[in-house]
């Protein structure tokens, strides 16, 4: 994907309040989007550069090397070795702290949100709701998000309205924890989409809705296939008895089946299984975020169909 100002800000900005953009980083993106940026201050100038990081395994024991005038340009050089002497531009020394809260209105603006977001917990902004009532959050830094009172005050903030998530890349068990929590968290990057005007990015909206369901998810035993949302997958007959548990799940009382309940068609671990299960619907040309809508993590008790009991047909049962 084109690299644009905005995504390569929002990359940085995971840092928290130590977030820069080296002039290095910056000068390809000097012109008019860069300057308005400057202009909100979601970017903010600070004092040049007066030193330069040392060479690799250098052994001259100095913490950082002095820039020195050098003709129209800069010089870092090597006390030790003038072939790694490093030689820099005044765009080279300049550096902007990027401002959380600005860059947090800029996204909202992106999204197409009309008003300025708002501080719902620390570090964690309200950017607005959709027009179908969902509320939208943004996290810059994922340690935002782990925090004890995290989900609660979400909730509290949204008033009863589901919720979407934009972060950074979670870990496993903080993504599961706000799943679990009944959330919709995407990663901000997969959204951030070029655009050729504005601020050089747009949102679309629909992306912040978690992918409904086809209604039927039909299922023939007799060939292992399975049908949904318009695409077939044909599973193996080594991974097939693994959907069957989770099938027979569905039709069940408790949906959810264990892990050893899983474990049950093979002498392989459930989360291996799982795996490759959602590896078998992917390679049939589903996304991996649709892989995990139809075959579901349940905290701390196993794993069941994304499809309600109703939207289920299964020939040969």
């Amino acid at each position: 994907m084109t690299e644009t100002i905005l995504r390569l800000l929002t990359r940085l900005s995971e840092a928290g309040s130590d977030a820069i953009l080296p002039g290095e980083l910056a000068a390809p993106f000097f012109g008019p989007v860069f300057d308005r940026l400057l202009a909100k201050r979601v970017l903010v100038e600070q004092a040049p550069l007066a030193d330069w990081e040392v060479c690799d395994a250098c052994e001259c024991g100095l913490p950082c090397r002095p820039i020195r005038k050098a003709g129209d340009g800069y010089r870092a050089e090597c006390p030790l070795d003038r072939r790694h002497d490093v030689d820099l531009t005044e765009d080279d020394l300049r550096v902007f702290r990027i401002g959380g809260g600005a860059l947090a209105s800029v996204i909202g603006t992106a999204a197409g949100f009309g008003t300025p977001p708002k501080l719902a917990a620390e570090k964690v902004w309200r950017l607005g709701d959709t027009p179908s009532g969902r509320a939208v959050f943004l996290v810059l830094e994922s340690a935002a998000l782990s925090g004890d009172g995290i989900i609660a005050s979400l909730r509290q903030a949204a008033q009863g309205s589901d919720i979407t998530i934009l972060a950074p890349q979670l870990r496993a068990e903080a993504a599961r924890r706000h799943h679990d929590a009944g959330f919709h968290v995407i990663e901000t990057l997969g959204v951030l989409m070029p655009a050729s005007d504005g601020l050089g990015v747009a949102i679309d909206v629909a992306a912040l809705a978690p992918i409904p369901l086809t209604p039927v998810l039909r299922v023939r035993r007799a060939t292992a296939e399975v049908q949904w949302d318009g695409r077939s997958v044909i599973l193996s007959r080594q991974i097939f008895p693994v959907f069957e548990r989770l099938l027979e799940k569905a039709q069940s009382r408790d949906q959810v089946a264990s892990g050893s309940h899983v474990e049950g068609t093979t002498a392989r671990e459930a989360k291996d299984l799982i795996r490759e299960l959602r590896d078998a619907f992917k390679a049939a040309g589903f996304t991996d975020a649709e892989s995990k809508v139809m075959i579901e993590t349940v905290r701390n008790r196993g794993y069941r169909l994304g499809v309600p009991a109703t939207g289920i047909l299964v020939d040969g049962w």
